[in-house]
C-alpha cells in the first residue's frame, strides 16, 4: 500500500484517492476477518483468572469492532476471533487470515503483545491487507509510521491502515481503499493513515480542534453492534455505548483527542434499538455502559435514563448497568441524576479520582475534582445503592513517597474495594507527554502506557524512579494483600443501600461460582478469616433487612387500619413519616407499576407530598400510599431473601478481589 496517497479528511470518502485509470475497484462481495487481540493477564480490567470461577471465557465483547461492522457496507460479510475467548492454533488462524480479504483490529495499548505475536507468527507472508482502528491507532500513530522500536518495526511492516478516530466516519474510504489495486493487498510499506487534516497539522498534544464540529460530528442514529458474530454466553457481561467524549480537559487522557472535548449522545431510538437487540438475542445480565463520562452531557443523559428506565420497567428489568463517570455526579448540579440512575438499574460506577491530594488534582488539570467533596461524592452514591469503583493514579509531579500510602487509606476510609491503582502513564498526543518531553524527562519504554506494571515510564518530580517503583508496589500490596479487599467489601455493605431495581437473574453460573469461591476463598485461602467476616456480615444485613421490611409493612397496615376506624394523623410525628413513605412508594411504583409514566409517577409524589404537608391528607391518599408502601416492603422482602442482594454483593466482590490480588502478585513478582 505504499503507492496510496496519504488520506487525511473524512470528506475524501467520496472522493477517489486516484484516478480509475490508475487503480481499478475489485466489486463483488468481501470477506473481513475482525481480529480482537489478548488483553494481558496483568491487566485490572481482563479478569482472565477469575473466568473460569464465574463460568465466561472473556469479560466483554469486542464492542468496537462489532460496532464497526455494523457500519460497513453491506457487500462485507464479516467473522470474528476474539483472542480472550479461544485462541486458534496457528495453523486454523493463518488459514483464516489467508481467506479474508482485509484483517480488522481494534486495540488498546495493553494489547500490543498479542498483536505482534499474531503478526509475527500466523500472519506473517500473507497478502491479505491489515487495518488498526481503536485507541491505540489513534494515540500511537506516530510510532508506528515512524517506528524506532523493533516491536514498532513488526507494526510498520505488518500494518496497511491506520484509523485515527470513530472507525464509522472512514467506512467508505476503507471499502473504496481495500479494493483498489495496491489496497487489495499487504505491503510491507508505510501504513496509510486516515486522518483529518485539521487534526494531521496540529501540534502533537494540541487541544485547539476539541470542540471542532466538522470533525466530531453529532452521532446519527447508529445501527446496533454486530451481536451474530458473537456467542453471547462467552461474555461476563455486554456492552453499550450512549455517549462518546468528554468535557473535561485531564492533561494524561488520550480518549478526548480522537473522542472529542465535548459529550455527543446517540438517539434514543438508536438506545433503545441497542438494548432490545440485546434483550431479543436472550440476554440477561451486567451491561458496562462505555461512555467516556456518562454524565458529560447532562440534559442529554436526562433523556437517555428515562428511555433505558421505561425499557427495564416495560421488560421486567433484564438488566443491570454500571458506568464510568466524572465526580461532579455528587455536585448538586447533578443532583436528580443519581435517582434516576437508581431507577434504570445502574449498581456500579467507575469514578476517576485519581488522589485525594487537591495539589496533586491541579496538577493533572482535573479540576472538577478539586471543586468536588470526593468522601461527599463517594458516600452518596453508596447511599444510593450503587458500588464505587474508583481509579487512582500514583506518581505525578506532586506526589511523594508517602503519597501511595495516602491513597490506599483514601480507598479503605472510603470503602472502595475495586480500586484500581496505576502508575501514571505518559501517553503520545496528550499535554502530559508533550510536556515531559519538552523537560526531557521521558524514559525509553517500547511497551510503554500499560499502568498496570511497575516500569517507571518518565523521571518523577518529587521522588526517584526507584522511590516511585517501591512506592507503588506498596501500594498494590496494602490495597490487595490477601484480607485487605475482604475488609473493604465489608465496609461497603455496612454503607450501601440495595434498590428495589436491582435484577436478579439467578444464573446456575452464578452459583457455581459462589461455591467456587466457598472452596477457593474460604477453605483453601490464608485470607479466610477476613473472608468468613465479609460472607457473615453480608447475611446479617440481609436478613436484618428482610425483617425490618416485614416490620413496616406491619406498621404500615396498623396505621391504616386505625385511620380507616377513624383516628386523625398527628400533625407533626405521622408527617415526617408519611414524607418519607413517599419515597418508597415511589419507588415501588416505578419498579412495579409500569402502566404508569414517569412523569405520572412524579406528578403523584409531588401532589400527596403538598398536600401531606398542608395537613390536607384525604383517605384514598393514605390507601395509595399504604398501597404502594406495601409493595416497596414486599419488593425489599423479596430483594433480601436468602441468598439475599447483600450475600449476593459479598460473593462478587470477593470474586473479584481474587483478580485483583492475582494481578498484585504478577506485578509485586516482576519487581
Amino acid at each position: 500500500m505504499r503507492d496510496l496517497p496519504l488520506l487525511t479528511d473524512a470528506a475524501s470518502a467520496s472522493t477517489p484517492a486516484a484516478s480509475p485509470a490508475d487503480h481499478p475497484t475489485l466489486e463483488g462481495r468481501r470477506r473481513g476477518l475482525l481480529l480482537y487481540p489478548e488483553f494481558p493477564s496483568s491487566s485490572f480490567w481482563s479478569y482472565r483468572s477469575i473466568m473460569p470461577m464465574v463460568g465466561a471465557k472473556a469479560a466483554f465483547p469486542p464492542l468496537g469492532l462489532l460496532t464497526f461492522a455494523a457500519l460497513m457496507p453491506e457487500s462485507w460479510s464479516f467473522e470474528l476471533i476474539d483472542l480472550n475467548v479461544r485462541r486458534p492454533p496457528d495453523a486454523e488462524l493463518r488459514a483464516r487470515i489467508a481467506g479474508a480479504d482485509a484483517v480488522f483490529v481494534s486495540a488498546m495499548s495493553v494489547q500490543k503483545r498479542s498483536l505482534l505475536r499474531v503478526l509475527e507468527g500466523a500472519g506473517r507472508g500473507l497478502d491479505t491487507p491489515w487495518v488498526l482502528g481503536g485507541p491505540y491507532a489513534s494515540s500511537f500513530r506516530d510510532e508506528i509510521l515512524d517506528p524506532h522500536t523493533a516491536s514498532d518495526e513488526v507494526l510498520h511492516r505488518g500494518l496497511d491502515l491506520l484509523v485515527w478516530g470513530e472507525g464509522g466516519q472512514w467506512t467508505a474510504t476503507i471499502d473504496r481503499v481495500l479494493r483498489s489495486a495496491e489496497g487489495c493487498r499487504h505491503s510491507d510499506g508505510r501504513p496509510t493513515l486516515l486522518i483529518p487534516a485539521a487534526i494531521a497539522a496540529q501540534e502533537p498534544g494540541s487541544r485547539k480542534m476539541l470542540n471542532d464540529r466538522s470533525i466530531f460530528r453529532e452521532l446519527d442514529t447508529t445501527p446496533p453492534p454486530r451481536w451474530d458474530l458473537i456467542d453471547v454466553r462467552d461474555y461476563r457481561a455486554m456492552m453499550v455505548q450512549t455517549t462518546v467524549g468528554c468535557r473535561f480537559r485531564c492533561d494524561f487522557c488520550d480518549i478526548i483527542q480522537f473522542n472529542g472535548g465535548f459529550t455527543r449522545p446517540k438517539t434514543l431510538a438508536s438506545v433503545r434499538q441497542e438494548l432490545s437487540a440485546l434483550h431479543a438475542l436472550g440476554y440477561r445480565g451486567g451491561i458496562f455502559t462505555v461512555d467516556d463520562n456518562f454524565v458529560g452531557n447532562p440534559d442529554a443523559i436526562t433523556a437517555i435514563l428515562h428511555e433505558m428506565i421505561a425499557f427495564q420497567r416495560e421488560h421486567g428489568y433484564p438488566f443491570s448497568f454500571y458506568t464510568q463517570a466524572s465526580l461532579d455526579l455528587g455536585s448538586p448540579k447533578l443532583a436528580h441524576l443519581l435517582p434516576l440512575m437508581r431507577q434504570a438499574g445502574f449498581e456500579q460506577v467507575f469514578l476517576g479520582i485519581e488522589n485525594p491530594d487537591p495539589a496533586a488534582l491541579n496538577a493533572m488539570n482535573k479540576k472538577q475534582n478539586v471543586k468536588a467533596d470526593i468522601p461527599g461524592t463517594v458516600a452518596a452514591i453508596q447511599g444510593a445503592g450503587i458500588e464505587v469503583m474508583a481509579g487512582f493514579i500514583f506518581g505525578g509531579d506532586a506526589d511523594t513517597p508517602a503519597t501511595a500510602d495516602r491513597i490506599a487509606a483514601f480507598a479503605e476510609r472510603a470503602a472502595i474495594p475495586t480500586a484500581m491503582a496505576g502508575m501514571l502513564t505518559p501517553i503520545p498526543h496528550t499535554p502530559l507527554t508533550e510536556r515531559l518531553r519538552a523537560e526531557g524527562r521521558l524514559l525509553p519504554s517500547e511497551f510503554s502506557s500499560s499502568n498496570v506494571t511497575d516500569e517507571v515510564q518518565f523521571v518523577p518530580h518529587g521522588m526517584t524512579v526507584a522511590e516511585m517503583r517501591s512506592g507503588y508496589d506498596a501500594m498494590l500490596r496494602r490495597l490487595f494483600a490477601p484480607g485487605a479487599t475482604h475488609r473493604r467489601s465489608a465496609a461497603l455493605l455496612e454503607r450501601l443501600q440495595p434498590h428495589v431495581f436491582h435484577a436478579r437473574h439467578g444464573r446456575r453460573a452464578d452459583l457455581r461460582a459462589a461455591l467456587r469461591s466457598l472452596w477457593r476463598q474460604g477453605v483453601a485461602s490464608a485470607s479466610r478469616p477476613a473472608y468468613v467476616r465479609l460472607l457473615w456480615t453480608a447475611a446479617r444485613l440481609d436478613r436484618n433487612r428482610f425483617l425490618g421490611a416485614g416490620r413496616a409493612a406491619r406498621e404500615i397496615q396498623r396505621r391504616l387500619h386505625a385511620h380507616d376506624r377513624g383516628r386523625a394523623i398527628a400533625p407533626e410525628r405521622e408527617a415526617a413519616e408519611l414524607l418519607a413513605l413517599v419515597d418508597h412508594a415511589c419507588d415501588a411504583m416505578v419498579r412495579a407499576g409500569s402502566e404508569r409514566a414517569l412523569d405520572d409517577v412524579a406528578g403523584w409524589a409531588a401532589g400527596l407530598r403538598e398536600r401531606i404537608t398542608g395537613g390536607r391528607v384525604t383517605p384514598d391518599d393514605l390507601r395509595s400510599l399504604s398501597h404502594w408502601g406495601l409493595e416497596y416492603f414486599a419488593l425489599q422482602r423479596k430483594l433480601h431473601r436468602f441468598p439475599g442482594a447483600y450475600v449476593e454483593k459479598a460473593f462478587n466482590l470477593a470474586i473479584k478481589g481474587l483478580h485483583y490480588e492475582t494481578v498484585m502478585r504478577g506485578i509485586a513478582s516482576s519487581a
